[in-house]
């Protein structure tokens, strides 16, 4: 007769079974409970030496990203300066950096450039000229065909292909479909500007980026471009096939229409679109006033600001009149590039320094209602938290973790501290703002901390993400950012100068 109910292998032989107890003999109590004790011995040895062994290893290979797990062209089309490369490099920046995914912009204009030189007319692109067009033609088809081979079907691994040309025509939209086969999906993306000012804008600013037009007179240059457009135009057919996968984006995706759109991945494409404009303005990055825990080179913590730090933010405040708010400053020519500089926006972390930092900026209310820079908090733009390390200086952290130490020191992208956040806990938290800030066509001015500026600046810069990390953030200094099509310029404004009781100065330790 059994004296104990099975059990599942990992169970614990359980002292006084019910079966036991239920036999009930004092007398047989004993020897039943060493029998057990002695079984159960035996199986916790054998369950140790079987724990050492691993007969069947879960092999795990890291993938280039869980983002996107398929092979992607996505096909630019429309007119010339209609924000067509604005977007595919906006695109492709996000796809990198916030989702670590391998995108390659290909622009059909380098390709065209190397072939037959830089400096030519408008009137190769006249579809009259049939010569010209052949060649044009065979430009074309040629890289395709390299975009295929060397880049998308290069290996098994997932890539994305952004084709940037105006693939104006339904001839060529086919041709690129049959060329890529059934394995590659392709989504077509259209880029259409019908608001007047808008067409007026992208004239004034495409062809003075341009490689074609460098050196070229100005009048010159917007003439020949003028008449570069019209000869596109003469063939040019909007996306209309309900066969085929296409995003329309109307007047800076005032208007958005998709067809055949479906899945994950082309879902968070039109995510990003829908809140993307090719508007130039400018982004004005700043970190807080020095803090106390600048001070005494303290890491994370929730201090106010020092002395020196009420100085700069006092400083920030007229900056922000003075230049942020007229466009750039009263006495500059080249006026900021946006709808209205009055208009201006101010994000900050929810921490008392950020918030100390922004105190003296002024917030009147303009004639349309309108509330100058008033501040929006985001838990998003707070600093990356230290976890058991908050407050604690570096030296303090090397004498007594020197493993974690060392370890966050040989990859800081990917090391996360105890109980806390790494660089890429960071970067998906701050995607958020990003997506939402890029959204707005007036000037945003963010005022956070140096691991959350390091990930917008590297963001916008296009530069891969493991720089975020290493890229210096000075205090007391503005960073401001204005995105174009080919480029984002950069210019910095040191306003204010800490002398020897500064503590750490402008480098203050900060992740």
């Amino acid at each position: 007769k059994s004296m104990a109910t099975p059990q599942a292998e990992d169970a614990p032989a359980y002292e006084g079974s019910g079966a036991t107890m239920m036999n009930g003999g004092a007398s047989d109590f004993g020897s039943q409970e060493a029998s057990l004790q002695a079984n159960g011995d035996a199986k916790e040895k054998h369950r140790n030496t079987e724990n050492l062994r691993n007969e069947f290893p879960h092999a795990f290979n890291d993938p280039e990203s869980y983002f996107c797990t398929e092979h992607y062209c996505l096909v630019m089309v429309g007119l010339p300066a209609m924000g067509k490369t604005f977007v595919a490099h906006r695109l492709a920046k996000w796809l990198k950096f916030f989702h670590d995914v391998n995108v390659k912009v290909f622009n059909l204009g380098n390709e065209r450039r190397q072939s037959v030189g830089v400096k030519i007319p408008h009137s190769f692109f006249d579809p009259a000229n049939k010569e010209n067009k052949e060649r044009y033609c065979k430009i074309q088809r040629s890289f395709v065909r390299r975009i295929k081979t060397d880049f998308l079907v290069k290996d098994q691994v997932p890539r994305i292909a952004i084709y940037d040309a105006c693939n104006h025509t339904k001839e060529t939209r086919d041709w690129i479909i049959n060329e890529m086969g059934t394995k590659i999906k392709v989504i077509f993306i259209e880029c259409i500007v019908n608001d007047p000012a808008v067409i007026k804008g992208y004239l004034g600013e495409v062809w003075k980026t341009m490689p074609d037009y460098d050196g070229v007179d100005g009048k010159e240059a917007s003439l020949d471009y003028k008449n570069r457009i019209k000869h596109f135009r003469q063939a040019y057919e909007p996306m209309k096939d309900p066969n085929l996968s296409w995003i329309k984006l109307i007047d800076n995706a005032e208007s958005l229409t998709l067809n055949q759109i479906s899945g994950y991945f082309p879902g968070q494409i039109v995510n990003f679109l829908m809140n993307l404009h090719t508007v130039p303005r400018p982004i004005y990055l700043s970190r807080h006033g020095q803090s106390q825990y600048n001070a005494l080179g303290k890491i994370g913590g929730d201090s106010s600001l020092t002395k020196e730090g009420i100085k700069y933010a006092q400083k920030l405040a007229r900056f922000c009149e003075k230049h942020i708010l007229t466009g750039g400053g009263s006495e500059t020519k080249d006026k900021d590039k946006c709808d209205n500089p009055k208009h201006a926006r101010l994000y900050t972390s929810t921490l008392r320094r950020t918030n100390e930092t922004v105190q003296f900026i002024s917030h009147r209310v303009q004639e349309d209602g309108w509330v100058t820079l008033r501040q929006r908090q985001w838990r998003a733009l707070d600093e990356i938290y230290a976890g058991v390390f908050d407050g604690m200086t570096y030296k303090e952290i090397q004498e007594k973790c020197p493993t974690a130490y060392v370890n966050r020191k040989r990859n800081k992208l990917t090391y996360r501290y105890p109980r806390g956040e790494s660089y890429l806990d960071v970067i998906k938290r701050v995607e958020q703002v990003m997506l939402h800030m890029q959204r707005h066509k007036d000037p945003v001015v963010i005022v956070a901390h140096q691991a959350i500026l390091r990930v917008i600046y590297t963001y916008f810069m296009g530069l891969p993400r493991e720089t975020a990390t290493i890229k210096p953030i000075p205090l007391n200094t503005v960073i401001k950012l204005t995105p174009y099509a080919y480029h984002t310029k950069e210019e910095k404004f040191v306003l204010h100068q800490m002398g020897k009781s500064g503590g750490h100065g402008d480098f203050a330790p900060s992740h």
